[in-house]
């Protein structure tokens, strides 16, 4: 079977040249990944050096070699320089043209310019070497669960590997220095390769980018967007799966339920601006307090619910409390003497995994009601007298507590 090398190199430039416009609209289109606009022109510029590569002869040779390969380590750059962009980094335009600018002065040694060997090892190891940055970008990302990551950093080592093997086979073959280069096995291999590699690339960098919106839409729709912290459908879909590893693991499970006092004064006498702001400090306060493994949430309007294993009533008192204090100190740094936000709690505990979600905030909230009632600014507790009597581990540490809160009640 006669394969075509010409053909083919005309193929991997039309299609590298269409891979980037279709990149290029890409981004067009989602300009919050500018990633894209990096990745899509770099497929340009990659066709533009793979094309003038071809013409061979019939261009001077600064076309043909010099410029043509400088093109192609830009290209390899600008990749790289997409993947910085990808994850937030800074880009340094002088590191993005130091591969470019060292070709072009090594290109000016007449020692190198006539040793095509030397030549291909030099622009193997160069692009091995922005292939592999490459991938070291997005291993470094890897905490952001995109699944298109992982194969795209295989497919760049890969792509490395194949590179840096180019060089002892262009060091041992004399069959470079030769005009039968274009038209040879190895050529043509080195052609597809290069094509399969730019498909597979490009589909995974668009692949990326779908599965990054797909994740934030994601994320936004389980995210309050004032205090940053999970909403209430979150919120309820974090507490029912925590109650559903209850049944393995007969952990008390405690609800802690916020609610900042005075909200709508502060509204009306400080402005929502300053409400705002309220919301988000005890929201950061309680976070930090917490600690990232807690689920914790915003509800509704200034109402926060945490939902979290303890030891007993006891402990989830505390930790009420502790939240309640922290904020009080966070708040103090708003700057504002007048200013004297607080907040109060209402915590319940449940051993039953057969207990919804809601039933828990009813208690919970039984609980924050009186804790306004007395006073504000403290922490109250109660509990599900159905509780009780299915869980001792429940019944030994509530019932001392929930006869000191039913006394409390009736005074």
């Amino acid at each position: 079977m006669h394969l075509d090398v010409q053909t083919l190199s005309v193929v991997t430039v039309f299609v590298t040249a269409l891979l980037g416009a279709l990149l290029i609209f890409a981004g067009l289109q989602n300009r919050d990944i500018r990633a894209l606009m990096w990745w899509g022109p770099a497929h340009l510029v990659n066709a533009t050096g793979l094309g003038l590569a071809i013409l061979g002869t019939s261009v001077a040779d600064f076309l043909a070699i010099d410029l043509a390969s400088a093109l192609v380590l830009l290209s390899y750059g600008m990749i790289w320089a997409g993947a910085r962009v990808f994850d937030g980094r800074r880009v340094r335009p002088g590191r993005l043209l130091l591969a470019p600018a060292v070709w072009l002065i090594l290109c000016r040694f007449p020692a190198f310019a006539a040793s095509a060997n030397m030549r291909v090892a030099v622009l193997s190891t160069m692009l091995a070497t922005l292939a592999a940055f490459t991938a070291d970008e997005f291993w470094r990302g890897r905490d952001e669960p995109l699944m298109s990551r992982w194969p795209t950093v295989i497919v760049l080592l890969a792509n490395a590997a194949v590179l840096l093997a180019r060089i002892p086979a262009a060091l041992l073959t004399p069959i470079l220095e030769s005009d039968k280069v274009m038209s040879g096995v190895s050529f043509a291999l080195l052609a597809f390769g290069t094509l399969l590699f730019t498909v597979v690339t490009a589909f995974l960098l668009l692949n990326m980018t779908k599965e990054r919106n797909e994740l934030k839409h994601k994320i936004d729709s389980l995210i309050d967007p004032l205090s940053g912290v999970a909403n209430r459908r979150a919120f309820r879909d974090g507490a029912m799966r925590l109650l559903g590893r209850q049944a393995i693991e007969q952990e008390p499970l405690a609800m802690l339920l916020f609610d900042l006092d005075w909200f709508k004064d502060i509204n009306d006498r400080f402005g929502h601006a300053v409400g705002d702001r309220v919301l988000q400090v005890f929201a950061d306060s309680a976070s930090k307090t917490l600690g990232a493994d807690v689920l914790f949430g915003r509800i509704g309007g200034e109402e926060f619910a945490a939902f979290l294993a303890v030891g007993d009533l006891d402990e989830a008192f505390a930790i009420a409390d502790r939240v309640r204090r922290n904020f009080i100190v966070a708040a103090g740094r708003l700057g504002d003497s007048a200013l004297k936000p607080s907040v109060s709690a209402g915590v319940t505990l449940g051993c039953n995994p057969l207990l919804e979600v809601d039933a828990l905030l009813a208690v919970a909230d039984r609980a924050l009601y009186r804790a306004k009632a007395h006073g504000r600014n403290r922490v109250e507790i109660t509990a599900l007298d159905a509780e009780v009597e299915h869980s001792d581990v429940c019944a030994h540490s509530i019932v001392p507590l929930l006869k000191a809160d039913r006394a409390n009640a009736a005074a």
